[in-house]
């Protein structure tokens, strides 16, 4: 997704691009640090979504989103780090999708490791996501996390499934949080070994095919 990115030496001190269900992006400025600052410390990724509104102030506009029609809110800048992320996961951060091929090794199935090697508990796995969105294009997604036991291995998946806010860091700087709301499903690789008892087992060909709206 091509958002735009402050440059040069008049940037400001974050950019806000809010993108919308119908793919449409708005973005923001804020010139002054301290204001920025007290934007990301007032935010709690996980309820950003759940309330009925955003509003956005500036000095000539005011303007009120419906957060159950934002798929995702960016906030780029370089200077205020980044929340903790949920599940025992210690990093997770958005790739291209060029980028998402190339380490995870799409078109060289050869070198894709299995789903069901064998991690000890408490090893670091690296994962990679890609998010399939109701209304807009995917989002590819690299994680890092700690191997739990199995009876702990599907907390990731209720989290994604819980409709609430994620988020992720931007390769630029930055982060952005994604309204879970505006999930429709997700591929793991390779994801972890255990999986539901009632999961279907067959293989994944190509891409998911986009049906267009007449």
């Amino acid at each position: 997704m091509n958002l735009p990115t402050p440059s040069g030496s008049s940037s400001p001190a974050m950019l806000i691009n809010v993108q919308l269900a119908d793919g449409s992006v708005q973005s923001f400025a804020q010139a002054e640090e301290a204001q920025a600052k007290k934007i990301m410390q007032s935010i709690d990724p996980v309820r950003l979504f759940g309330q009925q509104r955003l509003v956005i102030a500036g000095t000539y506009s005011k303007s009120v989103f419906v957060c159950s029609e934002i798929v995702r809110i960016d906030f780029i800048q370089s200077c205020y780090g980044c929340w903790k992320f949920p599940e025992g996961y210690s990093d997770v951060v958005e790739l291209s999708e060029a980028d998402f091929r190339k380490n995870a090794h799409l078109d060289e199935p050869e070198l894709m490791p299995k789903r069901e090697q064998c991690t000890p508990v408490g090893d670091l796995l690296v994962s990679f996501l890609q998010l399939q969105l109701k209304t807009v294009a995917p989002i590819f997604l690299m994680t890092e996390f700690s191997v739990k036991l199995p009876v702990e291995n599907q907390s990731f998946m209720r989290f994604l499934l819980s409709k609430t806010g994620f988020h992720t860091r931007l390769p630029g700087g930055g982060v952005g949080v994604v309204n879970l709301a505006q999930l429709a499903g997700y591929t793991a690789y390779p994801g972890v070994a255990q999986v539901p008892s009632d999961s279907w087992n067959a293989e994944i060909i190509g891409k998911p095919m986009q049906v267009s709206r007449a």
